[in-house]
């Protein structure tokens, strides 16, 4: 309860705090109204109603003049936002019309190539030159070498054509109904139509009197050049504006831009034959309606075909920009709704602070108190539960080892006996010998058990331990686990101990080593996996690590590892007695045990023993060894197992 001292004055009643030491008075007027003020501060010193209504009022105009220029910055910031995105879509479509344009001319060039190679043969110039002098015979041999080109082979390919006096002689195909719609190109490419209308670009050479046209589909020049880019809307437009290739659903188009077109695609070719015609990259924004006449914004960004590496065609790429704007629209606008209700709420927030702020210091006060009491209490409890824990290890370890020698003294002549039972009886009672082996078998399995119950119990004595070397330790129980290792299972090594010791039972290190190695077999037993070994230094301790790659524990699982009897494994496979072990050995030894693991990834075990200091060696017993001699063996290359 707060002390309070009270002072009556004219007209007023006041309330000293005499617990703070400021001394805040509490002021209760005739009038009724309660005040609240500090020491030495005067009920007429504080500001009149009208000053804090006229403050007031400053405080909400400054608010409301805040908000305004904040909701117009942010529309600026809105458009500066729509016109970023705008030109790293241009820069997205630029690089891919780069992309395209290479791929176009690596088609083009390869045809060149071959189309070159056939022509220049010795025995195409022979067949021609005995055709233009007339040789009888000659056309047919011409025609049928023509016919059998190597040039069929590549997928633009489309025929063959020989042409003597401006006239078409013949073709590979056997079809001479084509029309050159341009002339030949510096590069000898030239654009020419079918008679059904189809368009096609020939790379044209000549021989003497004879002109040679190797022809290429450009449908096919599309898909084999262009591939999986047609979903993004590319046209190809030839440089003298003849013809348009393009994409609509699954057919690639060769047409004239004079053709009859929809109101999307004339707007699309009207802006590729100004940037042809201007010899100039540019992209615009286009109104454009769907199937079902709604409008969108598509975005179309040109390359002249004076500007691409082909030299042949300008290529145009369309998307949909509202697509790709309206998620970052979207995601600004809830960025300025939320921002707006954010500063809202830090507004109304700061008002309730003001209001509340002595509440809130006496809550806090008193929440301190009760973090720092729960915290008391889950430290007790840990460590009610850690001894708890403790005193169940000591009581089994109490019971095995006063039963131990008695279970051993009744396994022994049921083992014998069982034994020399089998070995009396006649060969003619097979199944009576098999049943006298299982009753062997049990006792050894039972024995086996007893005796782990043993060395649960047992506590390592001073006077057996010795310095070890952590790694000659691991590497000698490896050496016994070999056998248990699955062949679908790698063991690695990475010794970073350096010569550092530690002091214990030899016997016990190695059969802690023994059976965190033998659970990591049988984790990875099914599937295979990686055993990592490693041993470093961490603050004064020789770390141990046991890192698998196998089935890996739920956090359930992981609370109970280390309890008696406790096992995951099929009935008669494990004991549960393996990990409770590891943890009597670890606690013998003055050492720490830590288990990390997630199913599915994998289980990490690390041990931790105290490494020996200089001031700890018995003289007379052991080697001191140097910092500078650790140093030396940490920079040596890891071991390999």
């Amino acid at each position: 309860m707060v002390d309070s001292v009270e002072k009556k004055t004219a007209g007023r009643v006041e309330l000293m705090d005499s617990t703070n030491d400021k001394n805040d008075k509490i002021v209760i007027p005739s009038d009724g109204e309660i005040s609240l003020y500090a020491k030495g501060e005067t009920a007429d010193a504080r500001p009149s109603g009208s000053v804090r209504r006229w403050m007031f009022m400053v405080v909400l105009a400054a608010a409301v003049i805040c908000i305004a220029v904040g909701i117009y910055n942010a529309w600026t910031a809105f458009r500066e936002f729509d016109e970023t995105i705008l030109g790293e879509k241009d820069s997205q479509f630029y690089s891919l019309i780069s992309s395209e344009d290479i791929h176009i001319e690596n088609s083009l060039d390869a045809f060149c190539r071959e189309a070159d190679l056939f022509f220049t043969r010795n025995r195409l110039s022979q067949l021609r030159q005995s055709w233009e002098d007339g040789e009888d015979g000659a056309a047919g041999d011409l025609r049928a070498y023509i016919e059998d080109n190597p040039l069929a082979a590549n997928p633009v390919y489309a025929d063959i054509l020989v042409i003597k006096g401006g006239k078409i002689k013949f073709s590979a195909t056997g079809s001479a109904d084509y029309s050159f719609r341009t002339e030949a190109d510096s590069r000898g490419l030239r654009i020419l139509s079918d008679d059904k209308g189809g368009f096609f670009m020939a790379y044209e050479t000549t021989a003497g009197s004879v002109t040679y046209d190797a022809v290429l589909s450009l449908e096919q020049l599309y898909i084999n050049a262009l591939g999986g880019s047609r979903a993004r809307g590319v046209m190809l437009m030839d440089s003298t504006s003849t013809l348009l290739i393009r994409q609509k659903g699954t057919e690639v188009l060769t047409e004239s831009p004079a053709d009859e077109q929809d109101e999307n695609i004339r707007k699309c070719i009207e802006y590729i034959t100004e940037c042809q015609g201007g010899q100039l990259s540019g992209g615009r924004s286009i109104e454009m309606e769907n199937a079902d006449g709604s409008a969108y914004t598509a975005r179309l960004v040109v390359q002249p075909s004076t500007r691409t590496t082909n030299g042949e065609f300008a290529i145009g790429i369309a998307a949909n920009f509202d697509e790709a704007l309206g998620p970052s629209r979207s995601a600004a606008e809830k960025i300025l709704i939320y921002g707006g209700m954010a500063v809202a709420g830090v507004i109304v927030l700061i008002f309730m602070l003001i209001f509340m702020r002595r509440v809130n210091t006496a809550n806090e006060n008193e929440l301190e108190v009760l973090k720092k009491k729960n915290y008391e209490m889950a430290e007790l409890n840990q460590n009610m539960q850690a001894l708890a824990h403790h005193q169940r290890l000591e009581t089994i370890g109490t019971m095995t080892a006063s039963i131990a020698h008695d279970f051993n003294n009744l396994l022994t002549p049921i083992m014998g006996y069982s034994m020399m039972a089998a070995e009396l009886l006649p060969d003619d009672q097979a199944e009576i010998q098999d049943y006298m082996m299982e009753v062997y078998n049990a006792s050894v399995k039972a024995k086996d058990i007893v005796q782990r119950l043993a060395d649960l119990s047992k506590k390592g004595k001073e006077e057996s331990f010795r310095d070890l070397d952590p790694v000659e330790v691991i590497r000698n129980s490896l050496k016994v686990t070999l056998p248990a290792k699955p062949k679908n299972v790698e063991v690695r090594g990475r010794f970073g101990s350096g010569y550092a010791r530690i002091r214990g039972d030899s016997t016990q290190i190695s059969q802690l080593v023994i059976n965190i190695v033998l659970n990591a077999y049988d984790a990875m037993r099914e599937n295979g996996g990686t055993l990592t070994v490693s041993t470093k230094i961490e603050d004064g301790w020789v770390s141990m690590r046991f890192s698998d790659t196998g089935t890996g524990m739920d956090a359930d699982t992981l609370a109970r590892i280390f309890d008696p009897f406790y096992t995951t494994k099929e009935s008669g496979k494990g004991t549960g007695l393996g990990l409770a072990i590891v943890h009597q050995i670890c606690d013998t030894h003055g050492g720490k045990v830590y288990v990390d693991s997630e199913p599915g990834v994998g289980t990490e075990f690390r041990i931790n023993f105290p490494m020996i200091d200089e001031g700890d060696f018995k003289k007379g017993t052991t080697k001191v060894i140097r910092a500078t001699e650790i140093r030396e063996r940490l920079d040596q290359q890891p071991d390999d197992v």
